[in-house]
């Protein structure tokens, strides 16, 4: 099939029409309110018709229609049910943090979780994970050890960002094997710099068994088999449970089959390697690092289970 000039691919799409990558999925996989075609690597492209259609898709819906509703209406009605561009996008985008730290102020879980949602939907999921969760995350962290704020408020916005995240991998509806796992040693149980790489691997396409924290070696690694994952994913935080997280880590190598690779990542990380005597283990501490090497493993997930 002969590719149109104008196809464009889903993230300039997102950024485009201001729909995160997985809403725009979801409509296509649910409604087919468009159908792009496949590049040369099998990438989705789209055409403007489509970025136009899914614009007014977008207004219609943040206008407060639902989807359901207006997904089959011809363009032409469409544009008559669509408001102007919307402000809400900007505002969104602006400067989430202080309503969401207020919404969390007064532990209104609602509105914590309406919030964060309008911020992914504004901004797409990259620049969600580096815009909003890690700044929010580094913030509650730091209120929660100046006693500003309580375990209770940071446990809140973890099980709700773990919602949010679980919905994100319900939503791409692959149906394909995870192929990161991603956990913490026993001992450690900081779990928001773990969020936020599972949040960066999936805007990588990398399909995450999130197991969150505090988990012996030999769970992880189990789990890992079992899973069927190429890689498993560490976070280490807490500089007081160093000898511990490299005493799992060392474990954990050892636990592992010789085709799973072991990464590391986390404030802590590269004094834990350097202790386990582990320098095979990938150290990501990086953004960048992160998405490079999670689009080199999709490679290869892709070339061994063709």
């Amino acid at each position: 099939m002969r590719v149109a000039h104008d196809a464009q691919p889903l993230r300039t799409v997102a950024r485009l029409t201001g729909l995160s990558p997985d809403v725009i999925r979801a409509w296509e996989k649910r409604y087919g309110v468009v159908r792009p075609v496949r590049g040369p690597r099998g990438a989705r492209l789209y055409s403007n018709a489509d970025v136009e259609h899914l614009r007014l898709l977008g207004r219609a819906v943040r206008s407060g229609r639902a989807i359901g509703d207006v997904a089959r209406m011809p363009k032409t009605a469409l544009a008559r049910f669509a408001p102007p561009a919307p402000t809400v996008d900007r505002d969104v985008a602006a400067d989430p943090l202080e309503s969401l730290l207020a919404a969390l102020g007064r532990f209104d879980a609602p509105a914590l979780d309406r919030g964060l949602g309008d911020a992914l939907m504004a901004l797409g999921l990259r620049e969600f994970a580096g815009r909003v969760v890690g700044p929010l995350l580094e913030t509650v962290g730091a209120r929660s050890m100046a006693g500003d704020l309580s375990y209770a408020d940071e446990h809140l916005l973890s099980a709700i960002i773990r919602n949010l995240l679980t919905g994100i991998m319900r939503a791409r509806g692959s149906g394909a094997r995870p192929a990161v796992l991603m956990a913490t040693p026993a001992g450690e149980r900081h779990e928001f710099g773990l969020l936020l790489a599972s949040l960066h691997l999936l805007e990588a396409g990398l399909g995450v068994c999130y197991l969150g924290t505090d988990l012996p070696a030999e769970q992880i690694a189990g789990a890992a088999v079992r899973a069927g994952v190429h890689a498993v994913g560490i976070g280490v935080v807490d500089g007081t449970n160093r000898a511990r997280a490299a005493t799992e880590l060392r474990a954990l190598a050892r636990a592992l089959p010789g085709g799973v690779e072991l990464w590391i990542g986390g404030r802590d990380a590269r004094p834990v390697r350097q202790e386990a005597r582990l320098p095979r283990v990938l150290l990501l501490n990086d953004v960048g690092e992160l998405e490079r090497e999670a689009r080199r493993l999709a490679a290869v997930a892709t070339r061994m289970e063709a």
